[in-house]
């Protein structure tokens, strides 16, 4: 039983990524999965159902990745594992998808609320352990500009982004290590 679910999760994440959330149908999800879609049906009924528990891994994903920024010992550490993660396509594909569905699912905007108030909590243990004040207004900004080059990137797809991003964010957290000394 769980790998048929396993396969359908994996299996939605990849039709979110591949086709984004106009293309997440269950009649796709359930052939990506080699499944019949009575089967898919049988372990999540609709659309909906489906799209909760793929935005629950989607997000629990994604905050383990920021996760593994929290250990940077220096700005230009901090600046380039953020990059990395940033400019990961396939991520800020599946987190896009989901937006563009939360915006017609209510039910999926709590995901969200919990994916910024996660990262927001993340971006001031950083700070704090860059030795920058994370007051709200610098935590806020480290997590606009990271989830705005990530989409920048991905639509752009200009060579060098992730270079791009780790020198854009190196210049950001000086300046913030500089505002909180100076």
């Amino acid at each position: 039983m769980q790998d048929h679910r396993q396969s359908i999760l994996s299996a939605s994440l990849a039709i979110l990524r591949e086709k984004g959330y106009a293309g997440f149908t269950q009649p796709r999800v359930a052939a990506a999965a080699g499944l019949r879609q009575s089967h898919l049906t049988y372990y999540f009924p609709t659309r909906i159902d489906l799209l909760m528990v793929v935005a629950r891994v989607a997000i629990d994903r994604q905050l383990v990745a920021v996760d593994g920024i929290l250990t940077a010992s220096s700005v230009r550490k901090a600046a380039t594992t953020i990059a990395s993660v940033a400019v990961r396509h396939e991520n800020t594909r599946v987190i896009m998808a989901l937006a563009q569905a939360a915006d017609q699912e209510p039910a999926l905007r709590e995901f969200f609320r919990e994916l910024a108030d996660g990262i927001i909590v993340r971006a001031g243990k950083l700070l704090i352990n860059l030795n920058i004040e994370p007051t709200d207004e610098r935590c806020y900004q480290l997590h606009s500009m990271s989830v705005g080059m990530a989409v920048i990137d991905l639509a752009t797809a200009r060579k060098n982004g992730e270079r791009r991003a780790a020198r854009t964010l190196e210049a950001a957290l000086t300046s913030m290590r500089k505002g909180a000394t100076g």
